[in-house]
Order: C-alpha cells, then structure tokens, then sequence
C-alpha cells in the first residue's frame, strides 16, 4: 500500500464571518474556504483536511495548523502557498506548508496549546470584532492571583460546556496570566488540551474576580465545585485567539 506524503499547512484567519473552523451544514465556516482554494491549487474534486481543533463561532486563530495527504504527484512547495493565498478570501492567510512524519496528525500530535483573549477600554472602529471592549477598569493584581489556581493537572468541569462529550475534563495548564497595557487587557494560557468553552468560561470568571464582585480565592471554588453554574458567564467570542500550538517535530520559534 503506497504512503502518501503529508503535509501541515499553518494558517491565520479572522473569524468573525465564520461559524468556526469546522465543516457546517450550509454554514460558513474556515475549513470549507480552506477545501475549496485546496481543490482548485491541486486539480482535485474531493479534498480533506484535518485541523488541529475545533473553534467557535467568531474565535480567531493567529495560529492554526490543518494536515493533508498528498497523492503520486510532485512534492509540494511555496508556490502551492502562494496558490491558495490567491485563492482564500482576505480574512485567511497561509503561513507556510511544512512536510511532516506519515504519522503526524495536526490534532493529536499536539502537546500544547496557547490562547490569548483580547479586551479594550476605549472604543476603536479598528479592532471591532477582534477584541471585547469593557469599560470599567479591572484589577489585574487580583485576576493574576486568582489565575494561581488554575495551573497544574486538574479538573476543569465548572468551566466545561453544558452537554460535552469529552472523555476526561482533566487538564494540565502551564501558564495563565493577565497582563495590563495601555488600552485594555490581555490574558494568555497555555495547556495540553482544553474542554469546550473553557478559555471564555474561565475569563468570564476572571471578569466578576476583577470588578471585585468576589475575591481572588473563589477561582479555587468554582474548580472545586466541578459545576458549569459556579463559574461566570462565557466572555464574548471576538476576543479570543488560538495564538500557539506546539508539536514536537516543529521548532517553536524563541
């Protein structure tokens, strides 16, 4: 049985005009974009790609990697990239195309992934949808403390959508933090995997820590009480960004 050779493909897209990356029944979402440029750059009528998550509706990815098997023709190159650039919509962009172990798979290869959730205070027409404007000012010292609790190998079922089917809701988180500037917030937080709506449930609980309608401790409280309910509103999905996935057999950039 031939091998095929097989391919990741790193890309970025906006996704305030998708239903996230994963293929939806009449629904726009990336992945379809991203197999329709894939069937005109290689002169096939059937092409499946394999992302390394899934995204909800009107999360952006600064990172994402897809995997693909390449039939009998010529090893691919940087003009098979700048193909699929010509043909993706403005709000998706190829990064590179790296050929990979037969064995790799964008999902499951994974050993970590980071997130950032973006929030403004003051109102800018240049980062509508890519960023959740809030207003009043948070206190970040306490965030940060709360953030304290999360990290290490746990259960995560408080912040862990309604109805999934995830075999464990053990994770092991290796940073969370916020982090001030000039305009708003950042957080970051990096883990070998994630449940549902975790990130936004987790900032949304972060958000009532801040306001300072609960102390820094109630972090360990919802995580104890291995219950949706005791966790805070999910934060609004423009915010969010899958900024880093790391693989073994790709150099993380320092």
């Amino acid at each position: 049985m031939e091998i095929m050779p097989r391919y990741f493909l790193e890309i970025a897209f906006l996704g305030t005009a998708y239903r996230g990356w994963q293929l939806q029944p009449d629904r726009p979402s990336v992945q379809a974009e991203v197999e329709r440029a894939m069937r005109f750059a290689l002169h096939r009528e059937r092409v499946s790609v394999v992302g390394c998550g899934r995204t909800d509706t009107g999360v952006h990815a600064a990172q994402f990697f897809l995997h693909f098997d390449q039939g009998g023709e010529a090893p691919l190159d940087d003009r098979f990239v700048y193909s699929l650039n010509s043909l993706l919509p403005g709000d998706i962009g190829v990064k590179r195309l790296i050929a990979v172990p037969d064995d790799a798979h964008a999902r499951f290869s994974a050993i970590e992934r980071g997130y950032r959730y973006r929030i403004h205070r003051r109102k800018d027409p240049f980062l509508e949808g890519r960023s959740h404007q809030l207003r009043p000012a948070l206190d970040a010292e306490a965030m940060n403390a709360a953030c304290a609790s999360l990290v290490g190998k746990q259960d995560f079922s408080s912040f862990c959508k309604a109805g999934s089917d995830a075999r464990t809701m053990i994770c092991d988180v290796r940073l969370a933090r916020w982090t001030e500037h000039a305009n708003g917030y950042d957080f970051e937080i990096r883990a070998d995997r994630y449940l549902r709506n975790m990130v936004r449930a987790i900032v949304g609980t972060c958000l009532v820590i801040g306001r300072g309608h609960r102390p820094p401790g109630h972090m360990a409280e919802v995580l104890a009480a291995r219950d949706r309910s005791a966790a805070g509103k999910s934060a609004p999905a423009r915010g969010l960004y899958l900024e880093r996935v790391v693989y073994p057999f790709i150099p993380v950039p320092a």
